[in-house]
């Protein structure tokens, strides 16, 4: 698979001689994908929380991300100064459009659940629609860092070589993470979307516009995991296969506790990291270890780990 340099302390897992470069490359590339898992979990919690709604479009946004990504780098070749700002016009266009269509006109539905299927059928339409327009042909995107030939650029760190999209892409994470984590607890903005959330009649009663608080939700969760699309684009490439990686979202949001961001994040880092040291010596049943890890947090601890209060609905 590749070649690391031994190293003197090494154990064995499975009959696999377990050098500390391939140790500390598992644990960046679990790290790396348990942050694009920790990106699409904090999305669903931050909608659950502004307007009660399961949002199981949420890897398709992620795939329409790597889409938009992919069309403005690479077929209209924009600079990234261009690309990046345009990108997030759309991201946050998308956003916008999607509320408007599965949960607006639905909010207040006899049927309480009907914005939750209404997510189902975006979902597909999604998924589908670019199928359509782009084909079923995998694409794919030059990394962010790259070097003179255009392949990923690798770096030596701690005497192992590791792809630099996967330092990013952890980075990239934690930066666009904590600013919106940050935007909902500590501004003034945050409070008066929580507060819509919490009571929407006494919100619209000090002047809080349930209509600007819920659209605002809906486009930072959009730009959110569209970003998480485009930085694994490189790693996967561009295809609708990447809607999938919302499985592992959920699986990490249970793990962690469903409602809690802080505990969301926590059970995706596990998510990723037990994928990535699964295919070691499980590599074709890595999800069913991960699915499995989940069935047990859900037969001993439901709650997950950390508990936390969700809102109620806007």
């Amino acid at each position: 698979m590749m070649r690391l340099c031994a190293d003197k302390r090494n154990g064995r897992i499975g009959g696999i001689k377990l050098t500390f470069s391939l140790f500390f490359s598992l644990l960046v590339n679990g790290l790396s994908m348990g942050m694009i898992y920790a990106m699409i979990a904090m999305g669903l919690i931050l909608l659950i929380r502004a307007v009660g709604v399961l949002n199981f479009a949420q890897g398709d946004l992620l795939m329409v991300g790597a889409y938009i990504a992919c069309v403005l780098f690479m077929d209209f070749k924009l600079p990234f100064y261009v690309a990046m700002p345009l990108a997030l016009v759309f991201y946050g266009l998308i956003g916008l459009i999607f509320m408007m269509v599965t949960y607006w006109p639905l909010r207040r539905a006899s049927y309480v659940v009907a914005p939750i299927i209404a997510t189902m059928g975006a979902s597909l339409v999604l998924s589908e629609g670019t199928m359509i327009l782009f084909g079923s042909w995998p694409r794919t995107i030059v990394p962010l860092l790259s070097n003179s030939k255009g392949s990923a650029l690798t770096i030596n760190l701690f005497g192992t070589r590791l792809q630099a999209q996967f330092l990013l892409i952890i980075a990239v994470a934690v930066v666009v993470m904590s600013l919106i984590y940050l935007l909902f607890e500590r501004t003034y903005i945050g409070i008066m979307m929580q507060a819509a959330a919490q009571d929407k009649p006494a919100a619209e009663l000090m002047g809080i516009s349930t209509l600007m608080t819920t659209a605002v939700t809906y486009i930072l969760v959009t730009v959110l995991v569209s970003i998480g699309g485009y930085m694994v684009a490189p790693i996967y490439t561009v295809t609708t296969s990447l809607s999938a990686l919302q499985l592992r979202a959920f699986a990490g949001t249970v793990i962690g506790g469903f409602g809690s961001i802080k505990g969301a994040i926590i059970g995706c880092l596990l998510v990723g990291t037990v994928e990535s040291f699964a295919t070691v010596k499980f590599s074709s049943y890595k999800d069913a270890i991960v699915f499995l890890i989940l069935i047990i947090f859900l037969i001993f601890r439901p709650q997950g780990l950390i508990v936390d209060k969700v809102a109620d609905k806007a």
